[in-house]
């Protein structure tokens, strides 16, 4: 009887397992494309471009600060995602590259597409347009001299520029041969490029995924697994807000360290593993590993002076330190060159610019309704006065527009979010017995 309980409780930790990473996957995977579509494809092959050319200069060391600092995402792309051969449909890219560099893509349906969207009618259209521009152009340099406009007139028609507008297929596929290789590079599909572009959006796709499940485990100790799925599902559908402006590699990862942190912090775990993965965080951002550390502090490093556990607080200090030593390291000995090309303070910016002020009051409004919250919560009673001083940090020193600076506010957050909604929807004793099941 007893070994039919235990295979029951394990056959149901095994489908919980399933289910949470069923939803993590999938979520993931829409994220990544999603981000690919709307983000990484805003300027088409020009992005890729942007994308490739600074990667190269952040890992040669010749980097704009802060980005060079944050050196970590871009030294796991360059040495371990590329390398993971999954392809992603960027569908504008994919598309531009056929038009101008394969005949095979230049099928039936896609001329009937051309000449639904170009009929031509309106070629012709333009081509006497032009045509008539020039016959202005020659008259008005040679005004009464036939001679010399017929001969000129006759130059230019020697270019056949007509067939460029009546046949379109030839025309970008000539263009497509005229590019430099270093640009054309970026259409094709199984260039070095492509395959370092892929890299990144690989490693958004498992970091990504890494991160839900941390979210899950950190929801874990405030609220059942029902509930704490939908606080991943809950982050998942507030990201999207902050791809305006993902191209930064180390958004991921440094949310993926920050959440660690704060799961560390909440179970009290293994200060050795808190220390290593403080440091990595410093190689993403020093100043989330800065308001990781804070927060352990403030609950373990206040607790321990009261309790005159001098080694405890010690790490505490400890962890407070090592954001400021990495800073001082990587800015003044590992890239002292790296110099930024945006001014260090933002404050009168955010001041003036209406949708610093939109973004962030959307993204956060949610944290803030049911801010209340943390008089349920221990965890959050001791640790939420490190809010004020994030949200002050990047309002003099980030552009608040740009939201994704406040995803580690949303994610600490997200316990105190759903807890809220449940004791609205359901009450507070509901609440209680839905967590000691």
């Amino acid at each position: 009887m007893a070994d039919h309980h235990l295979k029951f409780a394990l056959s149901a930790k095994a489908r919980r397992a399933a289910v949470v990473f069923l939803f993590v996957f999938v979520l993931s995977y829409v994220f990544t494309s999603v981000s690919v579509w709307t983000t990484d494809s805003r300027f088409l092959t020009v992005s890729r471009f942007i994308r490739v050319y600074g990667h190269e200069n952040l890992i040669r060391g010749t980097g704009y600060a802060p980005e060079q600092y944050r050196f970590g995402g871009f030294y796991l792309v360059e040495n371990f995602f590329k390398y993971i051969p999954l392809k992603w449909y960027d569908v504008y890219n994919s598309n531009l590259s056929g038009l101008l560099t394969s005949e095979e893509a230049w099928t039936d349906e896609m001329q009937k597409n051309v000449d639904k969207f170009f009929p031509q009618d309106d070629r012709e259209e333009m081509i006497g347009e032009v045509q008539r521009v020039i016959d202005e152009t020659l008259e008005s340099f040679f005004p009464g001299n036939a001679l010399v406009q017929n001969l000129l007139r006759g130059m230019i028609d020697g270019l056949q520029w007509q067939s460029y507008l009546t046949n379109i297929e030839e025309t970008l596929l000539t263009l497509g041969e005229m590019i430099p290789e270093n640009i054309r590079n970026h259409l094709l599909e199984d260039s070095e490029e492509t395959r370092l572009v892929n890299g990144y959006f690989t490693s958004r796709f498992f970091l990504f995924m890494i991160l839900l499940t941390i979210i899950y485990f950190l929801c874990r100790e405030f609220l059942n697994p029902v509930q704490s799925l939908f606080g991943v599902v809950l982050f998942a559908a507030l990201v999207p807000i902050a791809l305006q402006d993902f191209l930064q590699a180390e958004t991921v990862l440094s949310l993926l360290l920050f959440s660690s942190m704060l799961l560390l912090t909440k179970r009290d775990g293994s200060r050795l593993i808190l220390f290593l993965v403080t440091i990595l965080c410093c190689t993403a951002r020093t100043d989330h590993a800065l308001f990781g550390a804070l927060i352990y502090g403030l609950i373990h490093g206040t607790e321990s002076l009261r309790r005159r556990q001098w080694s405890r607080a010690l790490f505490s200090a400890l962890l407070l330190i090592i954001p400021v030593v990495a800073t001082a390291l990587i800015s003044g000995f590992l890239f002292p060159e790296a110099e930024y090309y945006v001014d260090l303070i933002q404050f009168e910016f955010n001041i003036t610019h209406i949708w610093s002020w939109i973004f962030p009051s959307i993204l956060l409004l949610l944290p803030i309704v049911f801010f209340s919250q943390i008089k349920h919560f221990e965890f959050y009673r001791k640790t939420w006065t490190w809010i004020p001083l994030f949200v002050g940090t990047n309002f003099v020193l980030g552009k608040t527009a740009e939201v994704r600076l406040f995803l580690p506010l949303v994610i600490y957050s997200i316990p105190l979010v759903i807890g809220g909604v449940i004791r609205s929807l359901e009450g507070e004793k509901n609440l209680a017995n839905s967590r000691e099941a």
